[in-house]
């Protein structure tokens, strides 16, 4: 159906012109329509929008609560790892000598770390800080463990302990020989004791020879590593045989008068790379009765 139109009659008064125009309808009809509609339209694009926005800021704090759950659980995570390390390292320090360095980058993580996490999390920097610290005493805790370990290896592999109960016969230093009466350098302690008493390794190490060899007589070497190495002479007999490891206090043999000898005791030597020391400067108790 073809839309109605009307005339529209527009006259001047004062110059009597008068102006005609047609209007149809429905056009007319529907821009008004649309012009009535366009507020409703803009506040429903408007309420979908705010809409939108508060969909995506709930997202967006359901998020941070999660990983502001997640950076307190790993911020107590480090707290707890920085609290075994220390420990390990106060142990391990305080067998190593080596405390105050180590207690000065202890004393400083108090005021370095921080495990309040703010209401706005920004962990990067805090766990940046967090994480060098780690680093730092896990490094430190490894230098530590890697002393520690070479300390005690040395400490088990120098002989400080008496071979024998007894009493020193003959000391390290010149003397009249026994047999000949002439002065030589004796390079060793002879340690006079019962027959057939056990002898002990002074020091953990590897039994290198145990047969008869010259004027030792039945004879034991031991070499305990860092060019450490102990003879033990004039034995009645052997309780290890080469390639045994021994530790500190083991039984190696037994005392007799084998070899070179005018009575029963044991000589004892050291040497450090070759060159014998007197035995008596690594000795921990300075008497040799029952030193065992």
């Amino acid at each position: 159906m073809p839309s109605k139109r009307y005339t529209v009659i527009v006259a001047d008064r004062e110059t009597g012109e008068v102006r005609r125009g047609t209007v149809a309808i429905r056009p007319v009809a529907t821009a008004l329509a649309i012009l009535a509609l366009l507020p409703a339209i803009g506040l429903s694009v408007s309420r979908w929008g705010a809409q939108g926005e508060i969909t995506r800021l709930r997202t967006e704090n359901a998020r941070l609560h999660v990983e502001s759950a997640s950076y307190r659980s790993g911020a107590a995570e480090m707290e707890e790892q920085i609290g075994s390390l220390r420990n390990a390292i106060d142990r391990l320090t305080s067998r190593s000598g080596m405390h105050e360095p180590v207690q000065q980058l202890i004393d400083r993580l108090p005021a370095a770390v921080n495990f309040e996490i703010p209401a706005t999390p920004a962990p990067g920097a805090t766990f940046d800080r967090i994480g060098t610290l780690l680093d730092t005493l896990d490094s430190q805790l490894s230098a530590i463990r890697h002393s520690v370990a070479l300390r005690e290896t040395l400490a088990s592999a120098t002989p400080t302990i008496w071979p024998a109960d007894g009493w020193i016969s003959s000391g390290y230093g010149y003397r009249n020989d026994p047999f000949d009466g002439e002065r030589e350098f004796h390079s060793a302690l002879d340690i006079s004791t019962r027959a057939g008493e056990p002898v002990y390794a002074t020091a953990s190490g590897l039994i290198a020879a145990a047969h008869r060899q010259g004027h030792y007589g039945n004879m034991v070497e031991i070499r305990h590593g860092f060019d450490l190495t102990t003879r033990y002479g004039h034995l009645s007999a052997f309780a290890v045989s080469v390639g045994d490891t021994v530790e500190r206090g083991d039984v190696i043999g037994y005392a007799g008068a084998t070899g070179r000898a005018t009575g029963y005791h044991v000589h004892y030597e050291v040497a450090v790379n070759g060159k014998n020391i007197n035995p008596l400067r690594l000795l921990t108790d300075p008497d040799p009765i029952a030193a065992n």
